[in-house]
């Protein structure tokens, strides 16, 4: 693993922007204040019209050689953006995804440093592991909506698995670190991703089927709710904001689920053990049958989602 003079393994942050000047400045000092000083960023601009690229350039120079900006393209949405990220920056044994308006506790990097080694230890070598942590929800100007957001969606974090994963993903990219095992896997598929739900969705489903997700209990990250980003439009409260901040409860998203499984199968159904690759690939394949034969095997296979209210919302979605 690589590591700098001080024998701390480097952590490559992979930081996903478009038009987030105003709340950037925020996120990039919390990352300057870590206390694994490690770090360098890699940044993909999706055609900032405002300031975030000089905003950018002015960190940069603060950190010398330490802030690589890719070559300017749009690519249309967050989750384009992330995988142009995965799939061009420099090879890494450890990435963490960064958005651009959150603010991380300044020992976010090190616990789910310290939380990766010990599961890495704990597996067989060369296993994709993939860390998160709870995220504090807060406002526009930091004020606390809600002190866990797992809570807050009732999702337990002992209780995410391949099955509830192929059903909804409650792990914000922006609470991950990914070892070099799943970073590599990541990139042996070189073929579309249209039907990858989210970013983070997807790597969470290729470290359940292929290795091992860990999920700590402490809120690492203030994840910031604000007018600009995806639940801008829902009212500040707690409930209400964590639901729409869930992508899979859009109408459209329990077929999406199928397609997205149909495409990890194809993608990496052949290194699954059997017992896994049955479940993907069965699941995938409900969006051939009658609405009735999609809700009987989705509850015989048990890819559910974590609470009643979703569940019977993912029945009516069939």
């Amino acid at each position: 693993m690589a590591e700098d003079l001080s024998g701390q393994s480097r952590v490559t942050v992979l930081l996903a922007t478009r038009n987030g000047g105003r709340h950037l400045p925020e996120q990039l000092a919390s990352l300057a204040r870590q206390s694994h000083g490690a770090w360098d960023l890699i940044v993909s601009d999706d055609g900032s019209t405002d300031d975030t690229v000089a905003v950018l350039d002015r960190f940069a120079a603060q950190h010398p050689g330490r802030v690589r900006l890719l070559p300017p393209e749009t690519s249309g949405s967050a989750k384009r953006n992330f995988f142009r990220l995965l799939r061009e920056a420099p090879v890494a044994e450890r990435v963490a995804l960064c958005d651009q308006d959150d603010v991380w506790r300044a020992d976010k990097l090190e616990r789910l440093l310290a939380a990766c080694a010990q599961t890495e230890q704990a597996s067989a070598p060369d296993v994709p592991v993939l860390v998160a942590s709870d995220l504090a929800v807060v406002d526009a100007e930091l004020h606390l909506v809600a002190r866990s957001f797992l809570a807050e969606i009732r999702t337990d974090p002992e209780r995410i698995t391949l099955r509830s994963t192929l059903a909804e993903n409650a792990l914000p990219g922006c609470a991950m670190l990914l070892n070099g095992a799943l970073l590599r896997v990541f990139r042996d598929y070189p073929g579309p991703l249209d039907d990858a739900l989210m970013h983070d969705w997807w790597l969470a489903l290729i470290a359940e089927s292929l290795g091992v997700v860990r999920v700590l209990p402490e809120p690492l990250v203030q994840y910031r709710q604000h007018d600009a980003n995806a639940a801008g439009s829902v009212h500040r409260s707690g409930v209400r904001f964590v639901v729409r901040k869930v992508a899979e409860l859009r109408p459209r998203a329990v077929p999406g689920t199928y397609r997205q499984a149909r495409l990890l199968a194809n993608a990496y159904g052949a290194r699954m053990d059997a017992g896994i690759r049955r479940v993907v690939t069965e699941y995938g394949d409900l969006e051939r049958r009658s609405k009735l034969a999609r809700i009987w095997h989705t509850l015989r296979l048990g890819v559910l989602k974590q609470t009643s209210s979703r569940r019977i919302y993912q029945v009516l979605r069939a």
